[in-house]
C-alpha cells in the first residue's frame, strides 16, 4: 500500500514540475511578444519545454503537459478567442506532438530516446525539428478546419515551425548548457 501511495505522489510531482515547466517557458515567451494563434511566435518555448518534460520522466507527465497547455492557452495567451473546444484539442495535439515525434524516430530506429545518459545532442535537435513540423501542421489543419480562425497557410507554417525550432533550441540549449554552468558556480 505505501509502495502505491509513494508511486502516486512521485506521479504527481512529476506532472507539477513538467506542469511548472510549460507554464514558466509560456510565460517567458509571453514577455518577449504577443502571441496571435493565426500566426504563431518565432521564439515558442513551451515546445522545448514539453519536449524536455517527456525527456526527463517519460509518458507518464503527458495529463500535466495537457493541463499546462490548456491553462496557458486560456489564461496567458487567450489564443482561442473564446473557441475553448478548438483550444482545449489544439493544445493536446501540441502536447501530444513530441510523443508522436519521439515515438515514430524510435520505431524507425533512428534514436532511442529511453535512457537520457545514451542521447545524443543531435538526436535531440532532430527531435525539436520532426515535433515542431508534427505540432504546425496538427495545429494547422485543426485550425484550418475549425472554420474560426482566419489562417493564410504560408505565413501559418513559416511561423509555427520557425518559432518551434527556435524556441525548441532555446530551452533545451539553457537547460544543458547554461543550467549546469549556473550551478556549478553556485557549488564553487
Amino acid at each position: 500500500m505505501t509502495m502505491h501511495i509513494t508511486l502516486i505522489k512521485k506521479h504527481l510531482i512529476e506532472n507539477s514540475i513538467a506542469f511548472m515547466m510549460v507554464y514558466v517557458a509560456a510565460l517567458m515567451m509571453t514577455y518577449q511578444s504577443n502571441f496571435d494563434v493565426t500566426v504563431g511566435s518565432y521564439l515558442y518555448l513551451p515546445i522545448g519545454a514539453k519536449i524536455l518534460a517527456f525527456l526527463l520522466f517519460g509518458r507518464s507527465v503527458l495529463p500535466g503537459v495537457i493541463a499546462s497547455c490548456i491553462f496557458c492557452g486560456v489564461f496567458l495567451f487567450n489564443a482561442w478567442g473564446g473557441h475553448f473546444v478548438f483550444g482545449a484539442i489544439g493544445a493536446t495535439a501540441g502536447a501530444v506532438a513530441p510523443l508522436i515525434s519521439m515515438w515514430i524516430i524510435e520505431k524507425f530506429k533512428i534514436a532511442s530516446y529511453s535512457s537520457l545518459s545514451g542521447i545524443n545532442f543531435r538526436h535531440v535537435l532532430f527531435l525539436v525539428l520532426f515535433t515542431s513540423v508534427i505540432h504546425s501542421l496538427s495545429r494547422f489543419v485543426l485550425y484550418a478546419k475549425s472554420g474560426v480562425f482566419d489562417i493564410n497557410p504560408v505565413d501559418f507554417l513559416q511561423h509555427y515551425i520557425v518559432g518551434d525550432i527556435i524556441g525548441g533550441i532555446v530551452v533545451i540549449w539553457m537547460v544543458l548548457k547554461i543550467v549546469p554552468s549556473i550551478i556549478s558556480t553556485v557549488r564553487a
